[in-house]
């Protein structure tokens, strides 16, 4: 899949399915680290994605120019997660048979995401508007904690109960799944 692919791909995702988008690679964490938490903060058309994962390098990978987390956020990085069953799930409710296209199709699909990152006792930082970074990432700090932290804005409204029956749907089809769901300003 290419740049354009990715594009065209974006431009097709309603406010709810770039929830599912994002739902979907935290779900993709929790598969490689089960005790991982899942928050979900939605109003309007602004949410905010938590999880307690690993967390995504904001550093260039070793001889790269470009920061580690940028690649994932602007290109095709499909994140595949640790067992079959998990993928299963995961095209059926959020990915579709072509699978997961990685974090950029709802980067692309958003006026205003901003990735927030703790590993390796750091906190990164780098804002992007559909898809293209306002600058280079950003250290905010140290941490003892790992995960990543999305705040990202949609151009319409989220239905939230869309949302809702998704991340019901994940909860009882994935033992241990922790995902809490906070709506404010209910969009329907």
């Amino acid at each position: 899949m290419d740049h354009e692919e990715l594009l065209q791909l974006s431009r097709q995702l309603s406010p709810a399915d770039v929830c599912a988008q994002l739902l979907a690679l935290s779900v993709v964490e929790y598969s490689y680290t089960p005790s991982s938490k899942i928050t979900l903060e939605l109003s309007d058309a602004e949410g905010k994605l938590t999880d307690t994962g690993r967390g995504m390098r904001l550093t260039p990978d070793k001889g790269d120019a470009l920061a580690h987390a940028e690649r994932a956020l602007t290109g095709f990085y499909p994140c595949i997660p640790s067992n079959p069953e998990f993928d299963a799930i995961l095209r059926e409710l959020a990915w579709g048979e072509r699978g997961s296209p990685g974090p950029s199709v709802a980067n692309f699909a958003c006026c205003s995401f901003e990735f927030t990152s703790m590993r390796d006792g750091e906190v990164w930082s780098q804002s992007y508007s559909y898809g293209t970074p306002s600058g280079p990432a950003v250290t905010l700090g140290l941490t003892k904690m790992t995960g990543t932290v999305i705040d990202f804005k949609t151009i319409e409204p989220i239905k939230h109960a869309v949302v809702a029956t998704l991340v019901e749907a994940l909860r009882s089809r994935i033992q241990g799944l922790s995902i809490v769901l906070r709506s404010h300003g209910r969009s329907q």
